[in-house]
């Protein structure tokens, strides 16, 4: 694994990148090295012994990188993308680390017309490549440590008709907004030294503001010792005793820090799924939505502190602000592809997309 890290970290710019995804055969080497970091095993019974068969370059028929597993009872044959996203792919593997690099290396992601482009493929295909990186990077343990939590809305405001009342006036339970609601979830980072990651983050669609919707995200997504920070949304209030710890601020008596207590690097996630929607995605449909959440949440969480240094507000008080650096896309990889096996991609018959994982069912 470190052989890897020193490669990709090498790589720095497009001309850098392209140079070292040069070769079919190195790459394949790297996606084995990032896909089987202690060793190769079999992805139909876990068994970790298994041979490679002989290939095209010894006068044999099987392609490059083929294997079979040990197991008498299993016998299986399989390849580096063999139950990844990237099962049965007729793209190289060149193309889809320069895609996947390209995806990474902007701040907000790329659209699939822009990353098409890039890579002289169709749009359909880098649509699809976009979609196996939002799967390769789904994260389904529990959030520990300081853990905050927001709601927010998205989507596009409702359109003007004169004929219904407006949205919170007229009858009585009409809803305020017709866009989706959903809850985010932000892990602080465990210290401020330089160097330190940052927490993850991630978001869920909602059906609505209840207590239950709000005790079924948080009952996955945060860890029961966990330290909750939240607003005083009576959902929150209501289900932070089942936490270790629980505070809240008043935000509707203009309070909005004490001392530690906050949610504002919530809201700045919330802020930061509202501009990537706009600026690239322009709009997100909520039955995949949790798809885009974590890629948004993964690209939050690739980042280190670098430093801190003081800020004057607008009303002149001093305060003091964390400092980022972000890590290169190159070295995002190894992450990317670290829960790879078990994650399937299918085209449906409508031309959609089937999910198959551990950590998410979407059809």
């Amino acid at each position: 694994m470190e052989s890897v890290l020193e490669k990709l970290t090498a790589i720095r710019t497009v001309a850098e990148m392209t140079e070292a995804f040069r070769d079919e055969a190195r790459c394949r080497r790297l996606v084995e090295a990032m896909v089987w970091p202690n060793g190769r095993f079999c992805p139909a019974c876990g068994s970790r012994r298994s041979i490679t068969l002989a290939g095209r370059d010894m006068g044999r028929r099987s392609r490059p990188g083929l294997y079979q597993c040990c197991n008498p009872d299993c016998r299986f044959q399989f390849t580096v993308t063999t139950r990844t996203p990237l099962h049965g792919t007729k793209l190289p593997l060149r193309t889809w680390l320069m895609g996947l690099w390209f995806i990474l290396q902007s701040d907000k992601g790329i659209s699939s017309i822009r990353l098409a482009e890039a890579l002289g493929i169709s749009q359909s295909t880098a649509w699809r490549m976009g979609h196996v990186l939002r799967l390769l990077v789904l994260r389904d343990h529990p959030l520990g440590g300081t853990v905050e939590i927001d709601e927010f809305h998205f989507g596009a405001k409702p359109r003007r008709d004169p004929n219904p009342p407006k949205l919170g006036r007229g009858r009585k339970g009409h809803p305020r907004t017709t866009k989706t609601p959903a809850l985010a979830v932000v892990q602080r980072p465990s210290s401020r030294e330089p160097g330190t990651p940052a927490g993850e983050a991630r978001a869920a669609v909602v059906g609505d503001l209840s207590l239950d919707e709000a005790e079924r995200v948080l009952e996955a997504a945060v860890d029961p010792d966990a330290h909750l920070m939240s607003d005083e949304w009576k959902a929150f209030v209501a289900f932070g005793s089942a936490f270790a710890a629980h505070d809240t601020v008043r935000h509707s008596q203009r309070e909005y820090v004490r001392g530690s207590v906050h949610a504002n690097s919530a809201e700045g996630f919330n802020d930061r799924v509202r501009r990537t929607i706009a600026g690239v995605f322009h709009h997100i449909s909520p039955d995949h939505a949790d798809l885009y959440f974590g890629e948004i949440g993964f690209r939050w969480a690739q980042r280190t502190v670098a430093g801190q240094a003081q800020r004057r507000t607008r009303k002149g008080r001093t305060v003091i602000q964390t400092l980022w650096s972000r890590v290169p896309p190159a070295l995002q990889l190894p992450a990317v592809f670290r829960y790879a096996v078990g994650r399937q991609l299918r085209r449906t018959k409508d031309g959609g997309i089937s999910i198959r994982s551990a950590v998410a069912v979407f059809d």
